[in-house]
This record gives structure tokens, sequence and C-alpha cells, in this order.
């Protein structure tokens, strides 16, 4: 009994044994692929071969290599499926090549990537075996990609300046997909800009996407202009595969001179500004002191009281473009309050430019005006009445409330043919006021008799001269409005009410009296 289990235990384990080595005797080689070195961006051939190892005569068939997707690996190949390749039957002993091809992301950087490939067939034990064994095979591998290092230059803000020497840090970057070793930096020399000290740096390893800072030692020529200008850089390294690459780049280096606009040669018209006066044209001329070169020159004349502008946008002025030692002028209006005090003032003027790489700065400058004393006469009182059909005294008071003393001070009564007045008197000397001191000038008024009863404005000139001890020999001439109301004189009224009943006595009278009697005769005939 116990021999008889003995031998179907060993039955047992010879048949699973058997079917071990059935399930293991498909054998699959590690890939070959072209190129032999493969990098980003390439077109990849990829070899996977399968043997049929199974013994005892069995066949496989329906036989799939599949390869699946992953990046950085894309699947070219789609014959009869993209990334799948089949084999009909294999007999002991033969073998195939699943052929796939792939392509390798350009921005792949070195590593060694994974690729899955998964294999399903079945194994008949012969050609009559009408019940065959489905096997499924996993397997992992790796795909070598080597990188390449690729570089950017970059600079920080830094501009030099002619005739000197300056430390100019660059930025070295690895934009590439590889690993670069042992780079040196050679620095080239071009018409004005040449390094200083050495002209060689090393960095030792540049991974991607990885920098380094070098700071450079430049001298512009004094002879530089203001520009751009093309520093070369060469550099050389050794790539991941031991190869020694170069390359030469060129970076642009920013030579910047100084720009210092300055304001000169005011002139104003009228020369002599005074209180009161309206559109001042002041010229002023700019001029680039510096050596570089100034660009959409905005002047911006920010008026404040006593000044304001003559109108729109006349202190607004763009004068384009100075380079080294030009000069332009620029023409503002400006109104002058008439109570402004006699002194100098500073107009502030703001000054936007353009430097030659087009960043924006902003000075601030000041026009000073010299504001000279001035008289300047006021009424006092402006509240008249004149009756009509009568002529009328009025005595009007001026005020000098000007900055200066008023000399032969006079005013004048304006006749206007629509208003109802003649003037016997119409012009009256005050003399001299000083400043803040009153006077007092004469006017006689005649008003017609039907003049009707309401309030009236009569134009009213006064003249005066400036202080002549000052030396101001010059005229002011200002027109005023004397307000007047018109009322009739007391008694006016009589004669119309005496007429009104004269006329209604007469009505009662011809009524009662010599319409009955002229009544009466009628009938008597």
């Amino acid at each position: 009994m116990n021999a008889k289990i003995l031998k179907l235990s060993l039955l047992g384990l010879i048949l699973t044994l058997t079917a071990i080595s059935g399930v293991n005797a498909i054998q699959i080689d590690d890939p070959q692929y072209s190129p032999s070195v493969i990098k980003p961006g390439d077109d990849v051939d990829i070899w996977i071969k399968v043997t049929n190892d199974e013994g005892n005569d069995r066949i496989i068939k329906n036989l799939v290599v599949e390869l699946e997707d992953g990046y950085p690996i894309e699947i070219k190949q789609t014959n009869p499926a993209k990334g799948i390749y089949t084999i009909s039957n294999l007999n002991k002993g033969e073998s195939d090549l699943a052929h796939f091809k792939v392509n390798i992301d350009k921005n792949a950087e070195t590593n060694d990537f994974k690729i899955y490939v998964k294999i399903t067939y079945d194994v008949y034990e012969d050609n009559n075996d009408k019940s065959p064994r489905h096997e499924t095979r996993d397997k992992t591998y790796y795909l070598p990609v080597k990188g390449e290092a690729d570089f950017e230059l970059t600079s920080e803000d830094v501009q030099l300046i002619p005739a000197s020497n300056m430390d100019y840090p660059i930025i070295i970057k690895n934009v590439g997909t590889g690993i670069a070793k042992d780079i040196n930096v050679i620095v080239g020399s071009s018409t004005y800009i040449n390094p200083v000290g050495g002209v060689k740096y090393t960095i030792k390893e540049l991974n991607p996407l990885s920098s380094e800072e070098v700071v450079l030692n430049l001298h512009a020529d004094s002879e530089t202009t203001e520009g751009s200008y093309i520093v070369p850089v060469l550099l050389k390294w050794t790539d991941e595969d031991g190869t020694v690459q170069n390359e030469t780049i060129e970076f642009g280096v920013i030579v910047e001179g100084d720009v210092n606009l300055g304001i000169s040669n005011v002139i104003t018209e009228p020369a002599e500004i005074k209180p009161g006066t309206n559109y001042i044209k002041i010229s002023v001329d700019i001029t680039n002191n510096g050596h570089g070169e100034a660009k959409n020159i905005d002047l911006n004349l920010k008026t404040s009281e006593p000044f304001s502008d003559s109108g729109s946008n006349v202190n607004f002025k763009n004068i384009g473009t100075l380079i080294s030692g030009d000069t332009k002028t620029a023409i503002f209006y400006v109104d002058l309050d008439k109570y402004a005090s006699a002194q100098k003032y500073d107009i502030p003027l703001e000054i936007t430019y353009l430097d030659a790489y087009n960043k924006e700065h902003t000075e601030n400058e000041n026009i000073s005006v010299l504001v000279k004393t001035k008289p300047e006469i006021e009424l006092v009182n402006n509240d008249y009445t004149l009756y009509a059909g009568r002529q009328t005294e009025i005595m009007v008071t001026v005020e000098n409330v000007g900055t200066e003393k008023a000399e032969k001070v006079k005013i004048t009564a304006i006749k206007n043919s629509a208003q109802p007045f003649d003037y016997t008197e119409k012009t009256d000397d005050i003399g001299t006021l000083e400043i803040f001191e009153n006077g007092t000038g004469r006017l006689v008024i005649e008003t017609e008799a039907d003049a009707a009863v309401k309030d009236y404005l009569i134009n009213l000139e006064i003249r005066s001269v400036g202080d002549h001890e000052k030396g101001d020999e010059d005229v002011y001439v200002s027109q005023k409005t004397l307000k007047v109301h018109v009322e009739r004189p007391a008694g006016s009224y009589l004669l119309p009410i005496l007429g009104v009943i004269i006329v209604l006595a007469g009505g009662v009278y011809y009524l009662k009296v010599y319409r009955p009697k002229k009544k009466s005769k009628v009938e008597n005939n």
C-alpha cells in the first residue's frame, strides 16, 4: 500500500516538474536597440528575440509581444496594431524577432527608462492537441538615454561705463538634457570691450537646468559710445559619453553714458511780469549735459497759485530726443492772478525720458519767474441811486489794492447810447494812491425823464500810472462796473394823479348834467 502511494507521489511530482518546465521554457532575450547610444529626440529600433525552448516537440502558437507606452518613449510602430507584434507559430527551437519603432522625447534627461513587455501565447503538446495551455509572461527592461548638454548665457542688469573696469556677472545655465563636466569658460574680446585680469573660468559640472554665476571683469574703452556690444564666450565641456564638446556663445554687454538734463536761458514775454498778466510766454532751453541719449522727453510744467495754465495742455510738451550736448527750446504759457505778491516764484518742471534701453527716468527742475510790483485799483462802493429827469452827482471811491503806488489815477464813465444817461461830468482825476489808500472821484449824470425804474450797469474806466520812483512808467487801464438804480423823484407822481381826477370829474359831469339836457331838447323837438 505504501509503495503504491509512493509511486503516485512520484508521478505527481514528475507531472508538476513537467508543467513548470513548460511554463518557463519560452526564452525571451534582452532587447537590442539601434542606435547604440540613444539621445533625446532619436527614433529608435527595438528588437526582442523570442525562442521556443519547450522541448518534447511542443509547439507555441498565437504568440503576442506587446510593448507599453510610457514617458519619454512613444511607440511609432503600428503593424498590426500600435505596440503589438504577433508570431503565429514557433516550433521547437525556433526563434523570431519582435520589432518595434519608438521615439524618445526631445526633452528627456539622462536616465535608464523602464520599458514594459507583455507576452502571451498558447502551448500545444503536438499538432493534435485540442486543449492548449495559455501562458502570460511580463518582463521589465531598461532603455538607456543619454541627454546632451546645451547652454544659455544671461547677464544681470549691469551697465558698463566708458573708460572704466567693472565686475560683470553672467549666468551660465545648462538648458539641455545631459550632464556637462569640466566646463571651461573662455571670454573673448571685441572692438571696445575687453576682459581684465583673467579670461578663463572653470565650472566642475552642470546638471540639466542647473546654472552657475561667473563674475567677469570687463573694461569699456574710453571711446565707447552708448549702446549694446557683443562679447564672445567659448564653452568647452565633456559630454556624458566622454565626448569633448565646444560652443561659442555671444552675449550682449550694455554701455550706458549718463544722462544729465538741465534747464537754462529762461525768457519771458513780457520781460517784466506783473500781477494780472495773462498768456505769459515762458521759453526755456533743455540741454543734455551727459554722455547718454535721452529719448521721448516729456516736459510737464506744474503750475499752482498764483499761476495757472493759459489753456488746455499748453504746458505739456514732448521735445523728442537729445543726444549728448544737444539743446532744444520749449515754450509754455501761463496766467498770473491779479492779486499775486511781488516776489520770485519757482514753477516746477517735471522731465520724463527714456534712456537708450527704454528705461524710464524722471527729473525735476524749477523755472524761476520774478513778479514785479503793480498798482491795482478796485471800487470800494458800488451802489448808487439816480432820479429820472434829474441831474445827479455821485462820488466814486476806489482803493489801490496792488503792490505798488498808483499815480495819476483817473476815472471815466463810458457812455452807452442804449441807456437813458448823459454825462455832464464823466471824468475826474483822483491823483496818487499809495498801497491800500482810498481816493474819490466825482461824476455828474443826467437821467432822462422817461427812464424806466430799474437797475442799470454803467462801465467805468480806471486809468493809472506806475510808481515812477521805481522806474515804472507803464499805464494801467482796467474797466469796472457801476451799479445804479433809477427812481422817480418825490412829487413827480402828483400831476398824473390830478389829470386822472379831472378826467373822472368830466365824465361824471357828462353823465349827470350835459347828457340829460341834450335828451330833453330832442324830446321837445
